[in-house]
């Protein structure tokens, strides 16, 4: 038997965690589509521009990988982990660019349904979509609305800029592990470069979109990641937790403009994740829908706008978007992703732990 399936930890919580961020992300979104501002979304009011509820989705998704990342590379080889990490991310990944190229392109292309198979150079897209997740955000000859009211309106998924920050901090985490450096104590390291990072330096790689994400975005997952090592030795602590939350919450009062004190939120949340005490709704019957989700809530999203016209308002969108996200992210798991993580088990990849 995979040595994953022995000795890995089940955390039934974070299922129900990365749904609620899936969520936040669809919710926030709502007002960016409908709107084409986020001036008036709850957050931005409550804590200042740029501060979204749906940015905080997305810092959970992060910290919730780096943990869950972090643990599954205690076991197997390298070729095991990524082997493991493709099948997770490119199933769903593939077929959602494909619907979006294939099914959404040709019915709000100006050029029509033949004209834009013939001429729109949708292979290429496809591919490139794929290999730059990025790239997805915007599809030749696409668009659900004038892009002259807003550049909102030539974009197919806006949220797919964090799946290639996503890749790239698994190929961090397997370059760690090639050189037999995945300790608690690198991880420490680059958490401490990435959280001071922003002190000193201002878009660091302003001419380079990929560096200035990656920058921003990782640190969350190293902070995850180093969660792991932590939880792994000693059991969550409420005292602790507590701590953390009051630190958070003093530094969004008194120093809301730093990027990374969300983080101080991470040690509270992965205790909400892991303590046994704690039991959120397992999602057994539902399953792990989460990816889903939030790879089809932009879409989803920018069709409702532009079925509801001049009726489109924010909770109009959200309402009819969150379930036909969730319903889209259901039949990708059953229909896909679970069916794809079968292959995790070829047998050619699996080799012996690699210690912690």
């Amino acid at each position: 038997m995979d040595g994953e399936e022995v000795k890995k930890a089940f955390y039934p919580n974070f299922n129900m965690i990365r749904l609620v961020a899936a969520s936040m992300v669809i919710f926030s979104h709502a007002f960016l589509i409908s709107e084409k501002t986020e001036a008036n979304e709850p957050f931005v009011r409550l804590l200042g521009e740029g501060k979204l509820l749906g940015l905080w989705g997305v810092y959970v998704f992060f910290i919730t990988s780096g943990f869950l990342v972090t643990q599954s590379a205690q076991f197997g080889s390298v070729g095991g982990f990524l082997w493991r990490r493709a099948l997770r991310i490119y199933p769903a990944l593939v077929v959602c660019t494909l619907l979006s190229v294939y099914v959404l392109g040709p019915f709000f292309s100006p050029l029509g349904i033949s004209a834009y198979l013939l001429k729109s150079f949708h292979v290429k897209t496809t591919v490139h979509s794929v290999l730059d997740p990025s790239y997805g955000m915007t599809l030749p000859h696409v668009q659900f609305y004038d892009p002259a009211i807003s550049s909102l309106g030539i974009s197919v998924n806006g949220s797919l800029w964090t799946i290639g920050q996503e890749i790239l901090c698994y190929l961090i985490v397997a370059g760690l592990m090639a050189i037999g450096c995945l300790r608690a104590p690198f991880m420490a390291l680059a958490l401490a470069v990435g959280v001071t990072w922003e002190l000193f330096f201002d878009h660091p790689w302003p001419d380079t979109r990929l560096l200035t994400d990656f920058t921003f975005i990782a640190p969350y997952f190293f902070c995850g990641s180093f969660l792991w090592f932590v939880m792994d030795r000693r059991r969550p602590n409420i005292v602790l937790a507590l701590i953390f939350l009051a630190l958070g919450v003093l530094c969004l009062v008194y120093w809301p403009d730093y990027l990374y004190g969300p983080m101080l939120f991470a040690y509270p949340l992965v205790y909400i994740a892991t303590s046994p005490a704690i039991r959120l709704p397992t999602l057994e019957r539902v399953g792990d829908v989460s990816y889903g989700t939030y790879l089809y809530g932009w879409p989803v999203e920018q069709v409702m706008n532009h079925a509801l016209g001049q009726y489109s308002t924010w909770w109009a969108v959200f309402v009819l978007s969150l379930p036909t996200s969730l319903l889209l992210g259901w039949l990708s798991w059953h229909l896909l992703e679970k069916r794809a993580l079968r292959l995790k088990r070829i047998s050619f990849f699996q080799r012996q732990a690699v210690s912690p």
